[in-house]
């Protein structure tokens, strides 16, 4: 046996190891930290576009003239002499440029704007945007959501009509990096998102989808929590002697009639509602009567939780009144809320 080292390749054979692990590790990091500055890079671009749109005004020039109400001008849009910024604060007496206070005018504009069939005005915006530069070039999509709304079962804001508000710009992909990014924002024009139904008793009644007229009143049936729920009364029918308008909250809509107490409006659960089922009231009057806020209180303390199925039957007698309901604008301290959401790919 010769017991001779042989140290010279040994070290070859150690140092070959070593050089081909480098190699291979210096191979591989890069495309482990590219995934995370993509994903990085896409959370920015979002987050900045949701900035442009809900935090300005936005603005338009032509090169000798400027302003901010870009919504107006759509027939110029697509001129090369003309550019925009498609921001969706509102500039009027109820928004005062605030923040997050979006006119319901520059939405639909946007809308318009943001339509991918006309390549050359939605590429315009991802430029104005900064989503196309030369160095860069993201696709996006923007939308008007339910503050419930998951990316997974989306909930489109609608107007009173149930046209859809605002869902413009790319599909969505269903695969590859994707960044997503929401932002609560209110909207100046409350009246024209909720439905407006007559509910009175001196005309034919018009009530929401979920809602049937009865011989003696209205049957309802909603979700948890209620997102929109107001009445406005308008007066006594002929100047009828006695008059109320009952709300209750019922298990089952085969309960009796829900009358309330003469010239109040009553809120409670069960039906009838005899004095200890009440949980508000108030005189009857003319006027308006915001009870979301109300109703999900008593849903609440009643032990309902998220999504639960909401029974109401509404009697009312001699009184002009208006229902203004909506299941996808949410009424959140005194004003109407939902969600801006960004898609950057």
């Amino acid at each position: 046996m010769d017991g001779k080292g042989r140290l010279s390749l040994d070290m070859l054979i150690g140092l070959s190891i070593f050089l081909v692990t480098f190699i291979f590790i210096a191979q591989f990091l890069p495309t482990v930290f590219a995934d995370v500055r993509s994903e990085i890079s896409l959370a920015h671009e979002a987050y900045k576009v949701t900035v442009l749109l809900a935090e300005t005004e936005g603005a338009w020039s032509n090169g000798t003239h400027n302003g901010t109400n870009w919504e107006d001008y759509e027939s110029r849009w697509g001129d090369s002499n003309f550019t925009f910024l498609p921001g969706l604060v509102g500039v009027g007496s109820y928004c005062h440029g605030e923040p997050d206070c979006l006119e319901l005018d520059k939405i639909k504009a946007l809308q318009k704007a943001a339509d991918p069939s006309n390549p050359t005005l939605y590429n315009k915006v991802r430029e104005m945007l900064g989503l196309l530069t030369p160095d860069r070039n993201y696709n996006f999509h923007v939308s008007l959501e339910s503050l419930d709304s998951k990316p997974y079962n989306r909930t489109l804001v609608t107007d009173k009509d149930g046209n859809v508000v605002l869902d413009a710009g790319a599909p969505i992909p269903s695969s590859g990096y994707i960044s997503r990014y929401e932002r609560n924002v209110w909207i100046d024009s409350v009246y024209d998102l909720v439905g407006a139904y007559y509910i009175g008793t001196g005309g034919s009644r018009n009530v929401p989808n979920t809602c049937t007229n009865t011989t003696d009143g209205i049957d309802c049936s909603f979700a948890y929590p209620v997102k929109f729920f107001e009445i406005e009364v308008f007066g006594k029918e002929q100047q009828a002697s006695q008059w109320w308008l009952g709300i209750c909250i019922v298990d089952t809509l085969s309960k009796p009639s829900c009358n309330a107490k003469p010239s109040e409006i009553q809120i409670g659960v069960d039906s009838p509602l005899t004095p200890d089922k009440v949980r508000w009231n108030s005189s009857l009057s003319e006027g308006r009567y915001q009870l979301t806020d109300i109703i999900n209180k008593i849903l609440s303390n009643e032990g309902y939780s998220n999504g639960d199925t909401v029974y109401l039957k509404i009697g009312i007698k001699n009184t002009d009144a208006t229902l203004y309901y909506s299941d996808t604008i949410d009424y959140l301290a005194g004003k109407a809320v939902a969600k801006l959401v960004v898609y950057v790919w």
